[in-house]
């Protein structure tokens, strides 16, 4: 099955010989909300009725949370401490017993490939495959959600084209130039943003909605009331969702004795959020940029993906700027579509599936962030102290195998050194230690005593769901001991307790 684990709704999707069929939510609803509450009693709602108790009961909500993954973060509840990673494991076991539930098969039984956004890093990556393995679900592979959407969209195609995939979802954006030449399909280049989202429209249209309240009660002393708050917010959600359809929106919102008539122009709303429809176009030019200088052929079609391309003022510009056609079709549900394609591929022998999209080959996938090594001291007098030197520039193909990277001792007879791989943090690739984000940190030892200046050769692998293995060897060919961690991300033991603490709830119905 595929399962598009996402910031604000989550999805799924089974197939077997072609057939395809939504996994509906708990509620019978085509989409799971990504919201966990935790009941006093020592229960965890997941879903649409964890998402009732954002207004009366906050406190013990967790929205968004997949803005944290990769990062150590910690909540407390029940007495127990929970990760990103653990947080999204409860999220995954409710999809996973859905799914298990329609199919007619225990939830150890599922295999699942489950997308991330194509600009996730390294830690968020991990993160993700280390919650698949707190809920005790397989996972099959990692897959970036535009390759997803392209699968969805006809990844089985004949034909040449070359689309530009703009997944605007809940929480993170991604942006890629996917190519089909003839069967033989490719991502040239991705760009996006992993905190730009749906969820950000939501706040800039919380804030128009807030003028009004405060206009009409004289001051803002509302805003102490988390239950308002609450349901301010989620107004925000629904108004968005009605501006997509009309020019405006009225919106009465009921607190206490008082009723709150408020209504939003689209064009106020375009005003409002000019700035983050201009991060977009910003992506959008870099990433076609980067395709063109990589030999891409012109864009052809821009798919949509993701629920916040409803909005008119995404078409518009994308129309405008790329003067291609602009196309949209179940954009809710075309990751998790295309996620099951490529489960049917790993699990289904060739023979079997026919002529559907299964059939197709892999859309060999991309690095979307340059990686580099850092370097405590350069030989070069031009070059800053420290400096991260580029080792593997973004996008390039996936998988890779031993890519050698080269560093050097500093002192004589030295038989230690730490190695440190960091990952581009921004969209632009910059040689500052700050600019960029530690990855995979190792310390190698038994180095052959000899003069400083001595050569270490660590062989990096990213695997095709992009994930980093590495080893290390001596400038005479001999493996050396090496001790490694990837920044961020929970080891074996960490994953243990936090399979642990999530089987203390009870995953309600």
């Amino acid at each position: 099955m595929g399962i598009d684990l996402g910031t604000t709704y989550s999805c799924v999707f089974s197939r077997a010989q072609g057939a395809e069929r939504l996994i509906a939510a708990a509620d019978g609803g085509d989409l799971t909300p990504s919201v966990v509450y935790f009941d006093p009693d020592g229960s965890v709602l997941v879903g649409t009725e964890a998402k009732s108790y954002v207004a009366s009961d906050p406190d013990n909500v967790v929205l968004g949370i997949k803005r944290q993954m990769g990062k150590e973060f910690q909540l407390e509840y029940g007495g127990r401490t929970l990760t990103p990673e653990g947080i999204s494991a409860l999220i995954l076991k409710r999809l996973a017993k859905d799914a298990a539930d329609a199919l007619g098969c225990r939830a150890e039984e599922l295999k699942a490939v489950i997308t991330v956004p194509a600009y996730f890093g390294v830690a968020e990556k991990e993160a993700t495959h280390a919650a698949a393995k707190i809920a005790g679900l397989h996972c099959l592979e990692l897959l970036a959600e535009p390759v997803a959407a392209a699968y969805a969209y006809g990844a089985h195609t004949e034909s040449a084209s070359t689309s530009l995939v703009f997944d605007l979802g809940g929480g993170t954006f991604d942006v890629a130039i996917i190519g089909f030449d003839r069967g033989s399909p490719r991502i040239w280049a991705v760009d996006g943003e992993t905190r730009l989202g749906g969820l950000d429209w939501d706040l800039r249209l919380a804030d128009l909605l807030w003028e009004q309240v405060e206009a009409q009660t004289g001051n803002d002393d509302i805003r102490d009331d988390d239950e308002f708050v609450a349901a301010l917010n989620s107004a925000s959600e629904q108004v968005k969702r009605q501006l997509s359809q009309s020019a405006s929106a009225p919106k009465t919102i009921r607190h206490g004795k008082h009723k709150f008539a408020l209504s939003v122009l689209r064009t106020d709303f375009e005003t409002a959020t000019r700035d983050l429809v201009l991060q977009c176009r910003q992506s959008v030019e870099r990433v076609c940029g980067a395709a063109t200088a990589l030999g891409a052929p012109p864009i052809s079609r821009v798919l949509l993906v993701g629920g916040s391309t409803r909005m008119p003022m995404i078409r518009v510009f994308l129309s405008d700027l790329l003067k291609v056609p602009v196309e949209i079709d179940d954009p809710d549900e075309a990751v998790a579509r295309g996620a099951a394609v490529l489960a049917e591929q790993l699990t289904v022998p060739p023979i079997l599936r026919g002529t559907t999209a299964a059939a197709a080959p892999r859309i060999t996938p991309v690095l979307p962030r340059a990686l580099g090594v850092y370097v405590h001291s350069s030989a070069e007098p031009w070059r800053p102290d420290p400096y991260v030197r580029n080792a593997l520039t973004a996008n390039t193909q996936l998988p890779i195998v031993a890519h050698q990277v080269s560093v050097a001792t500093i002192l004589d007879n030295q038989d230690k050194a730490r190695i440190q791989l960091y990952e581009q943090g921004g969209a632009l690739v910059s040689e500052r230690p700050e600019d960029n984000r530690l990855v995979f940190d190792c310390e190698v030892s038994d180095i052959p005593r000899a003069n400083g200046g001595t050569e270490i050769r660590l062989l990096v692998s990213i695997g095709i769901d992009g994930r980093i293995t590495a080893e290390a060897r001596s400038y005479k060919n001999k493996l050396l001991p090496m001790e490694a961690f990837i920044e961020g991300v929970l080891d074996d033991n960490e994953v243990a307790k936090q399979a642990q603490a999530i089987a203390g709830f009870i995953l309600a119905d």
